[in-house]
C-alpha cells in the first residue's frame, strides 16, 4: 500500500541570527510514496526549495537560507492504492 500527502503545509524558518524569515509553504504537488516517511522526506525537499527561492528573493543580497528549520504544521498522509 502506498501513501500520499493531502493538504500539506510546512513552516520554514531561517536559523541565521537576526533573520526574520519565517514562512508557510503549501505543498500542492501530488506526492506518493511507499511509506509516510518517504512522502514526508520528499515534501520537505520541495518545501526547502520553495523557501530558498522566497528567501533569496528578499534576503539574497545579505545572506543565503542557512540551515532551515522545517516542520509540518498541516496536512495528513492517506492510504492510496489497491488495499486502501
Amino acid at each position: 500500500m502506498a501513501f500520499r500527502l493531502k493538504n500539506g503545509v510546512f513552516a520554514v524558518r531561517c536559523r541565521r541570527p537576526g533573520c526574520p524569515f519565517n514562512t508557510q509553504i503549501k505543498i500542492e504537488t501530488n506526492l506518493i510514496g511507499a511509506t509516510e516517511k518517504d512522502v514526508e522526506s520528499e515534501a520537505i525537499k520541495i518545501a526547502r526549495d520553495m523557501a530558498t527561492t522566497k528567501h533569496d528573493a528578499v534576503y539574497g543580497t545579505n545572506h543565503y537560507l542557512e540551515n532551515p528549520a522545517i516542520r509540518k504544521i498541516g496536512g495528513n498522509y492517506e492510504p492510496f492504492g489497491a488495499k486502501s
